[in-house]
């Protein structure tokens, strides 16, 4: 499905009109449709995660394992790939966590209770470790005598300024060891990870902050309820304000940058994605060049990975954008199959060589995952870094499954954060579609006779393979070490084949 662009009376462009001035700025219309898929690739549901009572609004992924936040306040629930199974829980009675980070080997939460939790793994302990709440009771002690360190919070009441006092809605990682967060109070603090001391408080919005991504260039962006979306870079020892980007109409909910950093998007209560282009390599100023439409209510969550971007809405749906070389966008699928608006998206390629999965999080409380395989051609599997999204990260580390001649899978490397068993049996995985070899890799096998029989096939599998997780492919049944792939149960299993020549 390709996106049709409208006419220029109502302000769009057709693909070849593609510039960077006000009056020509692109928009693309998706249509309307339920599950959608064209050419470019082929999408499905793989597996529904379910466990939390209340609505899932952040989501992280590293190591090969899911961890996912809830509004219900319980705990933040870890499960594990491929098999997708919960390993473990943390963080029960800490209150509702709005957002997740994975950084520097420590898990971050941000919740409605106005602050930062950081957690730390634990030999032998399955659940991490609390290790710190921010603003530390050290930052607290040092800065809690001189009036200069209180600021006015409401009419008639003073807060240290070091401390959040709403909401705190996004956390986002920076150059140099620091962390950001955003919060409904309007503004954004500054933590040096290496103590949790807070270094600087911006007031930097007319209401809440939904949003924030740091570049790699050291400029930060954050979005508002207020509609806005401001560029911020350290001045000396403070930040300062050098630029501020207006063209939606409502809420800014989501910024994602492309891998190259070169185009950001952001997302809005008004249905709406704006695309914005750098105006020079290495400058923070941007220039909105289109818009993406096609949800029909708020876009609530986004994430980028390769040149695709994912978005996630109120009107319950995924979409996902393929970036063109021209730097045009067409909407290659969108997922349905949530029952509540889609809170949080992220996205991974370490479990899939030559595959995506989509991971969502959404009002219905439920964690979904989905697989896309895009063409080869139109993906950029090389350049597939993925942005920190207003309620989820997502931090690169290989993950494939090898193949073991017991018959069992073995992960490398093993998750981070919970200490679980990284090898299971090929009968025990009873929520992934299916494992397969990558067509490529198939293709290389077999290309030639002395390869052809049983006997060699299994010893390259054994010897030479990494087994990748890969749900979209034919069922496939190979002589010698059978590798049988039930779609339909959605099961896997291998059988080593007796005395086979």
């Amino acid at each position: 499905m390709v996106l049709m662009s409208q006419s220029s009376t109502d302000s769009g462009f057709s693909a070849d009109s593609w510039t960077t001035g006000e009056s020509s700025r692109k928009s693309w219309d998706s249509g309307a449709g339920g599950y959608q898929c064209d050419a470019d690739g082929s999408f499905r549901c793989i597996t529904t995660l379910a466990g939390h009572s209340g609505h899932v609004s952040s989501l992280a992924v590293v190591g090969g394992l899911i961890y996912s936040g809830g509004s219900d306040g319980s705990d933040i629930r870890v499960w594990r790939q491929p098999d997708m199974q919960e390993v473990c829980s943390f963080g029960a009675g800490e209150g509702a966590v709005k957002a997740l980070l994975v950084a520097g080997g420590m898990i971050f939460s941000a919740h409605q209770d106005m602050k930062i939790r950081v957690w730390k793994a634990v030999p032998g302990r399955s659940e991490p470790k609390l290790a710190a709440a921010l603003p530390t009771m050290k930052d607290y002690l040092l800065r809690c005598v001189p009036p200069k360190n209180y600021v006015q919070v409401r009419r008639h009441k003073k807060s240290l300024w070091i401390q959040h006092h709403d909401t705190i809605s996004v956390l986002a990682q920076g150059v140099g060891n620091v962390l950001y967060s955003g919060s409904w109070d309007k503004t954004i603090k500054i933590w040096r990870l290496s103590d949790f001391r807070c270094l600087e408080s911006i007031v930097a919005h007319d209401d809440a902050v939904n949003t924030l991504v740091a570049d790699r260039a050291g400029f930060l962006y954050s979005g508002s309820a207020d509609a806005s979306i401001k560029v911020w870079t350290k001045i000396g020892k403070k930040h300062s304000l050098v630029s501020t980007l207006k063209g939606h109409k409502s809420s800014v909910n989501a910024l994602a940058f492309s891998p190259d950093e070169r185009v950001l998007y952001s997302a809005s209560s008004d249905k709406n994605i704006a695309v914005w282009e750098r105006t020079a390599v290495g400058d923070e100023h941007m220039a909105m060049v289109g818009i993406l439409r096609g949800h029909s209510q708020a876009v609530l969550c986004m994430a980028t990975i390769g040149n695709l971007l994912i978005s996630g809405s109120a009107d319950k749906t995924i979409r996902v954008w393929m970036r063109g070389k021209d730097n045009s966008h067409t909407c290659v699928g969108v997922l349905e199959g949530h029952r509540g608006a889609v809170k949080t998206v992220t996205a991974s390629v370490e479990a899939v060589q030559e595959g995506v999965l989509i991971y969502s999080g959404g009002m219905d409380r439920l964690v979904k995952v989905w697989y896309f395989a895009p063409r080869e051609e139109n993906f950029d599997f090389h350049n597939y870094g993925s942005q920190p999204t207003a309620a989820s990260t997502v931090v690169a580390s290989p993950l494939k499954w090898r193949f073991e001649s017991d018959g069992n899978f073995q992960s490398s490397p093993a998750g981070t954060a919970c200490s679980t068993p990284s090898r299971w049996k090929f009968d025990s995985i009873s929520q992934v579609s299916s494992v397969a070899p990558s067509p490529a890799r198939l293709k290389s096998l077999q290309g030639n006779e002395s390869q052809g029989s049983a006997s060699n096939f299994s010893k390259h599998l054994e010897r030479n393979f990494s087994l990748e997780f890969i749900p979209d492919l034919s069922s496939m049944a190979y002589r010698g070490s059978e590798a049988l792939m039930l779609h339909e149960d959605v099961m896997v299993k291998l059988r080593e084949r007796q005395g086979s020549g």
